[in-house]
């Protein structure tokens, strides 16, 4: 009988409450009375429970506006911090300082995040409901203070103290002595705000509107943190003139335990007293700092605080040293498995102003003495992979112990590369670059310094053009790390090959016989010929088409297979390198006729730095190309 009453009628819901009222009247009301909004709940008339928006001038959490990083380090600064500077030449952070230098940009105010299931609801909180089924609800109420919200026909419903996680249940239930067949949503679409007071040793004290869900440490972050006369150790949650709890930030640091970080309440007052006895610590540890003591505090502890000893140090021997008269004497000198030196370090207690220097002799860097060496060997020969050296092996005496090279390896043209021989070609190279620049930069600025004609300034502009593209170009070249063996032909044996002792890492490469020999520079038809016995530079020369008219056959010279060069300069008085008999894999070079000047005698010096280095053929291509 009672939902049938309900179902003829509307349920209209005004500023005083929840009217029952005929269709027309109710019309008539949401003309003449704007506090009264009428709802027509669908097709079936069903109920409906309603408030009408009303403009509520609601407290925002205070956006507090940010220190940049400069004022908050400024304010951070340490007095004990910089006396342990001038004790130990070294500038140390206080620790947990870092923590709230980046909170500047990663903490987010708690104004727009999902609530927490344990949030317990109280006044000030916006709470939205919405219900369908036998009756139509979308209600937004704000908790007065009493701690309870109206529901239109239902009445005032007490939720304070109510956990998140609990408020649906609990309204559907009170709900539910009116109205039957119905399902809810309840959600929280604004939490309340709190005023909370920062007091004491703060990097920026005030009083501060924060989120009803803020914690200690969101009250902390908003203010900057402790200050560097401020204590990271005792802060105090102060709430109706007592102390409710005591926060340690290094337990948090160190351990991550937060237990004490409480939810605030309007009206707390965080207080953060003065710093206690601090000491430093320097050496071998992770994060060498500033720290501050608590209660009866040991070495092991301040070592604990600093992360451990660094992961190089062995932990089977520590010194422990502190600054006496600006002198640091060895306090104590322990041994043993780590656990062990960990119960001697909390025997060593600290007191107030120790500057302590904790050295771990095995972390010092120093080259690891190889047990075992290694080479890599590739290529045509009989056996190939990764093999144990002897000490002080030769590279012959290697060669013959896996059984030389199979028939169509080219002993000739063998190669071995060595990392540190790379290293100091690279460092060469980049130097002679470096010069060549340099020079090259200076030339012209006197040669356009000392002319007032146009062609001539053209003329140099464009010299200096050319010569920095050879300098970009050298600047490509990569050191291969080649050692030249200096063989004399083709015909070279393993009893031919150098006593060149060996070295872990060097990498042994025999390549098959080529077959063809290659002809570069000003010829008409630079190409590969094949290899044939007895024929000399000029033979391939002639079958290149010979020298073009740009060609400076003077200054012709040979790439050998082995890396080495014949040139005018080393072929001899009586053999010009024209008649120099050609090996397999060989490269005849015909470089171009040019004026004689700086740049291009540069260029000349650094064709034989190629050569010097083993970079033949491959190092003067990157250079013309």
């Amino acid at each position: 009988m009672r939902q049938q009453r309900f179902a003829r009628k509307w349920l209209i819901a005004g500023s005083a409450g929840l009217l029952l009222v005929q269709p027309v009247l109710a019309a008539q009301q949401a003309v003449t009375n704007p506090q009264v909004v009428a709802a027509v709940g669908g097709e079936q008339g069903l109920p409906v429970l309603s408030i009408p928006e009303v403009q509520v001038n609601k407290q925002q959490p205070q956006k507090t506006p940010q220190l940049s990083p400069v004022e908050v380090i400024a304010r951070q600064k340490s007095s004990f911090a910089d006396f342990a500077k001038r004790v130990s030449g070294v500038e140390l952070p206080v620790f947990g300082q870092e923590l709230f230098q980046s909170a500047l940009s990663t903490f987010a105010p708690l104004d727009a995040i999902q609530v927490n299931g344990d949030y317990l609801i109280g006044p000030g909180d916006e709470i939205q409901l919405r219900g369908w089924g036998m009756v139509d609800i979308d209600i937004t109420s704000t908790v007065d203070r009493n701690g309870s919200v109206y529901l239109p026909s239902v009445g005032s419903i007490k939720v304070a103290g109510i956990k998140y996680r609990d408020l649906q249940g609990y309204l559907k239930k009170a709900i539910s002595r009116v109205f039957t067949n119905f399902d809810l949503t309840v959600s929280v679409v604004q939490t309340r705000s709190v005023q909370i007071y920062v007091v004491g040793h703060a990097v920026r004290p005030g009083t501060y509107t924060l989120s009803s869900m803020s914690t200690l440490l969101n009250a902390l972050f908003s203010s900057g943190g402790p200050s560097g006369s401020g204590s990271m150790r005792a802060i105090q949650v102060k709430r109706g003139g007592e102390v409710i709890t005591m926060f340690d930030l290094y337990e948090m640091l160190a351990r991550g335990d937060k237990s004490k970080d409480i939810a605030l309440q309007d009206g707390d007052v965080i207080y953060i007293p003065p710093v206690g006895p601090q000491v430093a610590m320097v050496g071998d540890v992770k994060h060498p700092a500033v720290f501050e003591l608590k209660d009866k505090t040991s070495l092991a502890d301040a070592v604990e605080w600093a992360g451990g000893f660094l992961s190089s140090a062995p932990q089977r021997e520590v010194i422990v040293e502190k600054s006496v008269d600006n002198r640091y004497q060895t306090v104590a000198e322990l041994s043993g498995a780590p656990g062990d030196i960990r119960g001697k370090l909390a025997t060593l207690p600290l007191v107030s102003a120790d500057v302590v220097r904790i050295v771990a002799p095995g972390s010092v860097a120093v080259e690891a003495q190889k047990q075992r060496e290694f080479v890599k060997v590739a290529g045509e020969v009989r056996n190939t992979g990764v093999f144990q050296i002897q000490k002080g092996e030769t590279l012959r005496e290697l060669m013959a112990r896996l059984g030389g090279v199979t028939d169509n390896g080219y002993l000739f043209a063998m190669s071995i590369r060595r990392e540190t021989v790379r290293l100091q070609q690279q460092v060469k190279l980049d130097e002679i670059a470096d010069r060549f620049e340099k020079e090259i930069q200076t030339a012209a600025t006197q040669k356009l310094s000392g002319t007032t004609d146009r062609d001539l300034a053209a003329t140099t502009k464009a010299e200096l053009d050319r010569q920095q593209h050879l300098a970009d170009k050298m600047r490509s070249v990569k050191a291969s790390g080649r050692i030249v063996l200096e063989l004399d032909d083709a015909n070279a044996g393993i009893k031919n090959l150098p006593d060149l002792p060996l070295q872990d890492g060097d990498s042994i490469n025999v390549p098959r016989m080529p077959g063809t020999v290659d002809v570069l520079g000003s010829v008409y038809q630079q190409n590969t010929f094949i290899y044939k016995p007895g024929r000399n530079a000029n033979d391939y020369l002639a079958l290149a088409g010979g020298g073009t008219p740009g060609g400076d056959k003077s200054e012709m010279y040979v790439i050998r297979a082995d890396g080495t060069i014949r040139s005018v300069n080393n072929a001899g008085w009586l053999s010009r390198v024209g008649g120099q008999q050609i090996n397999p894999g060989d490269t005849i070079v015909l470089p171009e006729k040019v004026e004689r000047s700086s740049w291009t005698q540069s260029f000349k010096e650094w064709t034989t730095i190629l050569y010097q280095f083993g970079l033949g053929a491959a190092g003067l291509k990157v250079l013309k190309d």
